[in-house]
């Protein structure tokens, strides 16, 4: 593999926190509240920490190891099984259209699936740590 399984795992870390925020857009601040700001670390959006953190680390990955991380999401979620990563990889690239950060963070479940899929291509014997 391109990617490191601590790095996937990090990025299972990442992606959880993501993943547990609400999506707003149009959140204000209550300029008499003291709760807002506990209330805005709940809140993600086009200007989220974390997700430009993710999009950032994604975006500087090469095509191979972000294909490796779309295969992982697919095990993960059920559309291929571990010993089918090679085959998931190559589906990947093949049908990359945009930006896999995009792509990623779009998707449901983001760390769960991931994580899911990196342990099972793990228990196939089929991930070989870069």
């Amino acid at each position: 593999m391109n990617i490191a399984e601590k790095m996937v795992r990090s990025l299972i870390d990442r992606a959880r926190a993501y993943d547990s925020k609400e999506q707003i857009d149009d959140f204000e601040r209550d300029a008499d509240s003291g709760e807002t700001d506990a209330v805005e670390s709940l809140l993600t959006g086009d200007r989220d920490p974390i997700r430009t953190e993710i999009e950032d680390w994604l975006g500087s990955l090469d095509e191979e190891a972000q294909a490796e991380l779309v295969a992982l999401y697919w095990i993960g979620r059920g559309d291929y099984d571990g010993p089918d990563f090679r085959r998931a990889v190559r589906e990947a690239r093949s049908r990359r259209s945009g930006p896999t950060e995009d792509y990623l963070l779009g998707a449901p479940m983001l760390g769960d699936y991931l994580e899911l899929g990196l342990d099972s291509v793990i228990e196939a014997d089929v991930f070989d740590d870069a």
